[in-house]
């Protein structure tokens, strides 16, 4: 069983620079995940990150390419389990245990579904979660965005360049975006918002065609090629069931110097239960959390 000072959990922007701050603090590093970027690969334009001006995945790219100038292991996996023997922390994957004497929970959230009728059956015909992936299989069509946060607008934004009509569909009476964000689709001649409406089921039988909307208390059916949901995510914690870790509403409970319930154990970004969700923020508490391991381990 191979041994870490430190495993990081998840290689999204907190995982990573965690990584990079603990193998610059001479910390044996091991990080953990499915793959590299998290749910950051999805922002086709980031543009709240100082100094930087392009899409997610090339910004995760060059925190990818500093970090594997250093000594450090990635093991390309979904973790199962942890168990705390003692003072360690055995991780498990499918094909591997690990032993490591702190570790850092970076595994960020996954995409909210609508969990309505024909939602499931039209999964990959048209119903996607990510604009990044699937925004080329519509141009010159008509699509939905459904959600009204700064996810939504920027991918409605995106999709409004290549497809024919983009209509943004939100239960609010105003959009919860960036005021920068929300003139901007305002301006868009392709793009129309549909307030006050809840989505009620997709229609499709090989593939989508439209998608049917309680409008201001009306049911309302929309014609669509393809329907984008953006309403929101939900924390990957289901793994850390065993440890007892302190959550609320599912999301793991930091203090200020990123240290959980359990000793030995701190967490950072999307998955923690600070309100803000964005990529300086994730890398900021990514920081915190490696210098907070490495003054536990020193002890």
């Amino acid at each position: 069983m191979k041994s870490y000072d430190l495993i990081v959990i998840g290689a999204g922007p907190a995982g990573l620079t965690t990584g990079l701050y603990a193998v610059r603090s001479g910390l044996k590093v091991g990080i953990i995940s499915k793959d590299v970027g998290g749910t950051a690969n999805s922002i086709l334009m980031l543009e709240n990150w100082p100094g930087f001006k392009g899409s997610g995945t090339e910004l995760m790219k060059q925190f990818y390419e500093q970090l594997k100038t250093y000594e450090i292991d990635f093991i390309m996996a979904d973790v199962e389990n942890i168990e705390k023997k003692e003072d360690e922390f055995i991780v498990k994957t499918k094909n591997k245990e690990l032993q490591s004497r702190a570790l850092i929970l970076a595994t960020g959230t996954k995409r909210k579904e609508l969990n309505i009728p024909g939602e499931e059956e039209l999964k990959g015909k048209g119903v996607s979660y990510c604009v990044t992936c699937d925004a080329f299989f519509f141009k010159d069509k008509i699509v939905g965005v459904v959600g009204g946060s700064d996810c939504a607008a920027t991918s409605a934004l995106a999709l409004s360049e290549i497809v024919k009509k983009v209509y943004v569909i939100y239960r609010g009476e105003k959009l919860r975006c960036e005021d920068i964000n929300s003139k901007k689709l305002e301006k868009s001649k392709n793009v129309e918002i549909i307030y006050n409406a809840v989505p009620k089921e997709i229609i499709g039988k090989e593939k989508v065609e439209g998608l049917v909307i309680k409008e201001n208390g009306k049911d309302r059916e929309v014609k669509l090629d393809g329907v984008f949901v953006e309403i929101g995510s939900i924390p990957l914690t289901k793994f850390v069931g065993s440890l007892n870790l302190k959550l609320e509403e599912d999301y793991i409970v930091v203090d200020e110097e990123m240290k959980t319930s359990i000793s030995g154990i701190f967490a950072a970004g999307d998955v923690t239960h600070h309100k803000l969700k964005q990529v300086v923020v994730a890398s900021g508490q990514g920081a915190i959390a490696a210098k907070s391991a490495y003054e536990f381990l020193k002890k």
